[in-house]
Protein backbone atom coordinates (compact mmCIF):
# COMPACT_ATOMS: atom_id res chain seq x y z
CA UNK A 1 0.00 0.00 0.00
CA UNK A 2 2.87 2.38 0.77
CA UNK A 3 3.84 2.70 -2.91
CA UNK A 4 0.34 3.49 -4.16
CA UNK A 5 0.86 7.23 -3.71
CA UNK A 6 4.08 7.00 -5.73
CA UNK A 7 2.41 4.97 -8.47
CA UNK A 8 -0.61 7.25 -8.84
CA UNK A 9 1.64 10.30 -8.76
CA UNK A 10 3.69 8.75 -11.54
CA UNK A 11 0.54 8.16 -13.59
CA UNK A 12 -0.65 11.74 -13.00
CA UNK A 13 2.66 13.02 -14.30
CA UNK A 14 2.31 10.97 -17.48
CA UNK A 15 -1.35 11.56 -18.35
CA UNK A 16 -4.70 12.75 -17.05
CA UNK A 17 -6.09 10.02 -14.80
CA UNK A 18 -9.77 9.17 -15.29
CA UNK A 19 -12.11 8.41 -12.40
CA UNK A 20 -15.52 6.77 -12.76
CA UNK A 21 -18.89 8.53 -12.88
CA UNK A 22 -21.74 8.77 -10.36
CA UNK A 23 -22.54 5.46 -8.71
CA UNK A 24 -25.94 6.61 -7.48
CA UNK A 25 -27.05 7.80 -10.92
CA UNK A 26 -25.69 4.70 -12.62
CA UNK A 27 -27.44 2.31 -10.25
CA UNK A 28 -30.68 4.12 -9.39
CA UNK A 29 -31.24 6.75 -12.08
CA UNK A 30 -33.63 9.43 -10.85
CA UNK A 31 -35.12 7.33 -8.03
CA UNK A 32 -34.80 8.72 -4.51
CA UNK A 33 -36.32 5.81 -2.60
CA UNK A 34 -33.22 3.62 -2.85
CA UNK A 35 -30.00 3.86 -0.84
CA UNK A 36 -27.42 3.06 -3.55
CA UNK A 37 -24.90 1.69 -1.03
CA UNK A 38 -27.26 -1.19 -0.19
CA UNK A 39 -27.21 -2.47 -3.76
CA UNK A 40 -23.69 -3.81 -3.22
CA UNK A 41 -25.40 -6.41 -1.03
CA UNK A 42 -28.74 -6.92 -2.76
CA UNK A 43 -27.60 -6.63 -6.40
CA UNK A 44 -23.94 -7.55 -6.25
CA UNK A 45 -23.50 -8.69 -9.86
CA UNK A 46 -25.06 -5.47 -11.12
CA UNK A 47 -22.58 -3.46 -9.07
CA UNK A 48 -19.67 -5.57 -10.32
CA UNK A 49 -20.90 -5.04 -13.90
CA UNK A 50 -21.04 -1.28 -13.30
CA UNK A 51 -17.41 -1.28 -12.20
CA UNK A 52 -16.39 -3.49 -15.12
CA UNK A 53 -18.08 -1.10 -17.54
CA UNK A 54 -16.35 1.89 -15.96
CA UNK A 55 -12.95 0.24 -16.25
CA UNK A 56 -13.62 -0.74 -19.86
CA UNK A 57 -14.67 2.88 -20.56
CA UNK A 58 -11.28 4.11 -19.36
CA UNK A 59 -11.48 4.63 -15.59
CA UNK A 60 -8.25 4.02 -13.69
CA UNK A 61 -9.87 5.02 -10.38
CA UNK A 62 -13.18 3.48 -9.34
CA UNK A 63 -15.08 4.68 -6.28
CA UNK A 64 -16.46 2.47 -3.55
CA UNK A 65 -20.23 2.48 -3.18
CA UNK A 66 -19.97 3.85 0.36
CA UNK A 67 -20.86 7.55 0.11
CA UNK A 68 -23.75 7.08 2.56
CA UNK A 69 -22.23 4.25 4.58
CA UNK A 70 -21.10 5.85 7.83
CA UNK A 71 -23.42 4.75 10.67
CA UNK A 72 -25.02 8.17 11.17
CA UNK A 73 -25.96 8.44 7.51
CA UNK A 74 -27.23 4.88 7.24
CA UNK A 75 -29.41 5.42 10.31
CA UNK A 76 -30.80 8.65 8.86
CA UNK A 77 -31.84 6.64 5.78
CA UNK A 78 -33.61 4.05 7.93
CA UNK A 79 -30.97 1.39 7.26
CA UNK A 80 -29.96 -0.90 10.11
CA UNK A 81 -27.35 -2.92 8.18
CA UNK A 82 -23.93 -2.43 9.81
CA UNK A 83 -21.39 -0.23 8.04
CA UNK A 84 -18.95 -3.14 8.08
CA UNK A 85 -21.27 -5.28 5.98
CA UNK A 86 -22.01 -2.53 3.46
CA UNK A 87 -18.35 -1.59 3.02
CA UNK A 88 -17.23 -5.21 2.72
CA UNK A 89 -19.77 -5.87 -0.04
CA UNK A 90 -18.80 -2.73 -1.94
CA UNK A 91 -15.05 -3.27 -1.79
CA UNK A 92 -15.42 -6.92 -2.74
CA UNK A 93 -17.47 -5.95 -5.79
CA UNK A 94 -14.90 -3.34 -6.84
CA UNK A 95 -12.00 -5.74 -6.33
CA UNK A 96 -13.74 -8.46 -8.31
CA UNK A 97 -14.26 -6.08 -11.23
CA UNK A 98 -10.62 -5.05 -11.06
CA UNK A 99 -9.45 -8.65 -11.08
CA UNK A 100 -11.66 -9.49 -14.04
CA UNK A 101 -10.31 -6.51 -15.99
CA UNK A 102 -6.66 -7.50 -15.57
CA UNK A 103 -5.82 -3.77 -15.61
CA UNK A 104 -4.14 -1.42 -13.18
CA UNK A 105 -7.06 0.08 -11.27
CA UNK A 106 -7.23 1.86 -7.92
CA UNK A 107 -10.19 1.85 -5.56
CA UNK A 108 -11.07 5.14 -3.89
CA UNK A 109 -12.93 4.65 -0.63
CA UNK A 110 -15.75 7.18 -0.66
CA UNK A 111 -16.24 9.18 2.54
CA UNK A 112 -19.26 11.46 2.29
CA UNK A 113 -20.18 14.49 4.43
CA UNK A 114 -22.42 12.43 6.76
CA UNK A 115 -25.63 13.96 8.10
CA UNK A 116 -24.61 17.34 9.53
CA UNK A 117 -22.23 20.23 9.03
CA UNK A 118 -20.58 19.89 12.40
CA UNK A 119 -19.74 23.58 12.64
CA UNK A 120 -23.46 24.39 12.69
CA UNK A 121 -24.99 21.28 14.27
CA UNK A 122 -26.83 21.64 17.56
CA UNK A 123 -27.88 17.98 17.81
CA UNK A 124 -24.57 16.29 16.98
CA UNK A 125 -21.22 16.50 18.73
CA UNK A 126 -17.80 16.28 17.08
CA UNK A 127 -17.22 13.09 19.07
CA UNK A 128 -20.34 11.47 17.61
CA UNK A 129 -19.28 12.42 14.09
CA UNK A 130 -15.76 11.15 14.77
CA UNK A 131 -17.11 7.79 15.99
CA UNK A 132 -19.24 7.42 12.88
CA UNK A 133 -16.37 8.28 10.56
CA UNK A 134 -14.04 5.96 12.46
CA UNK A 135 -16.33 3.00 11.81
CA UNK A 136 -16.42 3.77 8.08
CA UNK A 137 -12.71 4.50 7.67
CA UNK A 138 -11.64 1.40 9.61
CA UNK A 139 -13.87 -0.71 7.36
CA UNK A 140 -12.51 0.93 4.20
CA UNK A 141 -8.96 0.24 5.37
CA UNK A 142 -9.76 -3.33 6.40
CA UNK A 143 -11.34 -4.21 3.05
CA UNK A 144 -8.66 -2.74 0.83
CA UNK A 145 -9.34 0.85 -0.25
CA UNK A 146 -6.28 2.20 -2.07
CA UNK A 147 -7.24 5.86 -1.61
CA UNK A 148 -9.47 7.76 0.80
CA UNK A 149 -11.78 10.09 -1.13
CA UNK A 150 -13.25 12.69 1.22
CA UNK A 151 -15.87 14.17 -1.07
CA UNK A 152 -18.80 16.57 -1.31
CA UNK A 153 -17.17 18.69 1.40
CA UNK A 154 -19.23 21.65 2.54
CA UNK A 155 -18.07 21.98 6.13
CA UNK A 156 -14.28 21.78 6.17
CA UNK A 157 -14.39 20.73 9.84
CA UNK A 158 -16.17 17.49 8.82
CA UNK A 159 -13.39 16.86 6.32
CA UNK A 160 -10.70 17.59 8.89
CA UNK A 161 -12.22 15.12 11.36
CA UNK A 162 -12.35 12.46 8.63
CA UNK A 163 -8.80 13.19 7.52
CA UNK A 164 -7.44 13.09 11.08
CA UNK A 165 -8.89 9.59 11.37
CA UNK A 166 -7.52 8.56 7.98
CA UNK A 167 -4.05 9.57 9.11
CA UNK A 168 -4.47 7.77 12.46
CA UNK A 169 -5.92 4.56 11.03
CA UNK A 170 -4.01 4.25 7.74
CA UNK A 171 -1.29 6.88 7.36
CA UNK A 172 0.02 5.17 4.25
CA UNK A 173 -3.25 5.58 2.31
CA UNK A 174 -3.31 8.81 0.25
CA UNK A 175 -6.23 11.23 0.57
CA UNK A 176 -8.12 13.17 -2.08
CA UNK A 177 -10.13 16.16 -0.85
CA UNK A 178 -13.10 17.21 -3.00
CA UNK A 179 -15.41 20.07 -2.05
CA UNK A 180 -18.73 21.30 -3.37
CA UNK A 181 -18.95 24.84 -4.69
CA UNK A 182 -21.13 27.90 -4.37
CA UNK A 183 -22.54 29.59 -7.47
CA UNK A 184 -20.27 32.48 -6.51
CA UNK A 185 -16.79 32.02 -7.92
CA UNK A 186 -14.01 31.23 -5.50
CA UNK A 187 -16.22 29.98 -2.67
CA UNK A 188 -17.19 26.56 -1.37
CA UNK A 189 -20.89 25.87 -0.83
CA UNK A 190 -20.31 26.84 2.81
CA UNK A 191 -18.98 30.23 1.75
CA UNK A 192 -15.37 29.42 2.63
CA UNK A 193 -12.85 30.82 0.13
CA UNK A 194 -10.96 28.30 -1.98
CA UNK A 195 -7.59 29.53 -0.77
CA UNK A 196 -8.63 28.94 2.85
CA UNK A 197 -9.85 25.44 1.95
CA UNK A 198 -6.41 24.69 0.52
CA UNK A 199 -4.76 25.92 3.71
CA UNK A 200 -7.14 23.79 5.80
CA UNK A 201 -6.27 20.49 4.10
CA UNK A 202 -2.66 21.02 2.96
CA UNK A 203 -1.38 19.70 6.30
CA UNK A 204 -2.71 16.26 5.37
CA UNK A 205 -0.46 16.15 2.26
CA UNK A 206 -3.26 15.34 -0.19
CA UNK A 207 -2.79 13.21 -3.26
CA UNK A 208 -5.05 15.72 -5.02
CA UNK A 209 -7.51 18.49 -4.22
CA UNK A 210 -10.51 19.79 -6.11
CA UNK A 211 -14.25 19.79 -6.52
CA UNK A 212 -17.14 17.49 -7.25
CA UNK A 213 -20.85 17.79 -8.03
CA UNK A 214 -21.67 21.51 -7.49
CA UNK A 215 -23.54 23.47 -10.18
CA UNK A 216 -22.37 21.55 -13.19
CA UNK A 217 -19.25 21.29 -15.27
CA UNK A 218 -18.60 24.99 -15.98
CA UNK A 219 -18.90 25.82 -12.29
CA UNK A 220 -16.22 23.22 -11.50
CA UNK A 221 -13.92 24.13 -14.40
CA UNK A 222 -14.02 27.86 -13.57
CA UNK A 223 -13.05 27.13 -9.98
CA UNK A 224 -10.36 24.60 -10.92
CA UNK A 225 -8.74 27.49 -12.75
CA UNK A 226 -8.85 29.53 -9.54
CA UNK A 227 -7.53 26.57 -7.57
CA UNK A 228 -4.43 26.33 -9.75
CA UNK A 229 -3.52 29.91 -8.84
CA UNK A 230 -3.29 29.02 -5.15
CA UNK A 231 -1.64 25.60 -5.09
CA UNK A 232 0.74 23.31 -6.93
CA UNK A 233 -1.10 20.23 -5.66
CA UNK A 234 -2.59 17.92 -8.31
CA UNK A 235 -6.17 18.79 -9.22
CA UNK A 236 -9.33 16.70 -9.00
CA UNK A 237 -12.46 17.54 -11.02
CA UNK A 238 -15.64 15.45 -10.86
CA UNK A 239 -18.53 17.74 -11.83
CA UNK A 240 -22.19 16.86 -11.87
CA UNK A 241 -24.26 16.98 -15.05
CA UNK A 242 -25.92 20.17 -13.84
CA UNK A 243 -28.77 20.93 -11.47
CA UNK A 244 -31.58 18.36 -11.81
CA UNK A 245 -35.14 19.32 -12.62
CA UNK A 246 -38.18 18.41 -10.52
CA UNK A 247 -38.07 14.85 -11.88
CA UNK A 248 -34.39 14.42 -11.03
CA UNK A 249 -33.15 14.72 -14.61
CA UNK A 250 -29.81 16.44 -15.15
CA UNK A 251 -29.51 18.81 -18.15
CA UNK A 252 -25.87 18.42 -19.24
CA UNK A 253 -25.08 15.76 -21.82
CA UNK A 254 -21.91 13.70 -21.97
CA UNK A 255 -20.84 15.84 -24.92
CA UNK A 256 -21.25 19.12 -23.03
CA UNK A 257 -19.58 17.62 -19.97
CA UNK A 258 -16.59 16.52 -22.03
CA UNK A 259 -16.24 19.65 -24.14
CA UNK A 260 -16.25 21.91 -21.09
CA UNK A 261 -13.67 19.71 -19.36
CA UNK A 262 -11.66 19.89 -22.59
CA UNK A 263 -11.22 23.63 -22.06
CA UNK A 264 -9.46 22.85 -18.77
CA UNK A 265 -7.39 20.07 -20.34
CA UNK A 266 -6.27 22.39 -23.13
CA UNK A 267 -4.90 24.77 -20.50
CA UNK A 268 -3.11 22.00 -18.64
CA UNK A 269 -5.23 22.23 -15.49
CA UNK A 270 -6.30 18.60 -14.94
CA UNK A 271 -4.76 15.65 -13.13
CA UNK A 272 -7.74 13.49 -12.10
CA UNK A 273 -11.07 13.90 -13.87
CA UNK A 274 -14.40 12.11 -13.54
CA UNK A 275 -18.08 12.73 -12.90
CA UNK A 276 -20.62 13.11 -10.14
CA UNK A 277 -24.43 13.28 -9.94
CA UNK A 278 -26.14 12.78 -13.29
CA UNK A 279 -23.14 11.21 -15.00
CA UNK A 280 -22.87 7.59 -16.14
CA UNK A 281 -20.40 5.30 -17.87
CA UNK A 282 -21.14 7.11 -21.16
CA UNK A 283 -19.63 10.24 -19.60
CA UNK A 284 -16.61 8.25 -18.42
CA UNK A 285 -16.04 6.90 -21.93
CA UNK A 286 -16.35 10.35 -23.49
CA UNK A 287 -14.04 12.01 -20.96
CA UNK A 288 -11.45 9.23 -21.24
CA UNK A 289 -11.37 9.56 -25.03
CA UNK A 290 -10.84 13.30 -24.68
CA UNK A 291 -8.28 13.13 -21.87
CA UNK A 292 -5.82 10.94 -23.74
CA UNK A 293 -5.10 13.82 -26.13
CA UNK A 294 -3.86 16.24 -23.46
CA UNK A 295 -0.99 16.48 -21.03
CA UNK A 296 -1.70 16.63 -17.30
CA UNK A 297 -1.04 19.56 -15.03
CA UNK A 298 2.60 19.60 -13.97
Amino acid sequence: MSNIRERITELMQRHIVVKDAAIGTTLTGTRRDIVPDMLSISERERVVAMYEASIKAGATIITSNTFMSDPLMLASCGVDTPTEEVVKASLEAAKEARERSNKEVFIAGSIGPSTRNISLAIDLTPEQLRDSYRTLIEALKRHGADIFLIESITDVRNAEIAAELCREIAPEVPIIFSATLSKIGGLLASGRPIEKFIEDVAKFEPLAIGFNCSYGVKNVVDNIELLTRFTTLPTYAAPSAGIPDAKGRHPETAKKHTETLRTAAERGMLNIVGGCCGTTVDYTRSVAQMARHYKPRK
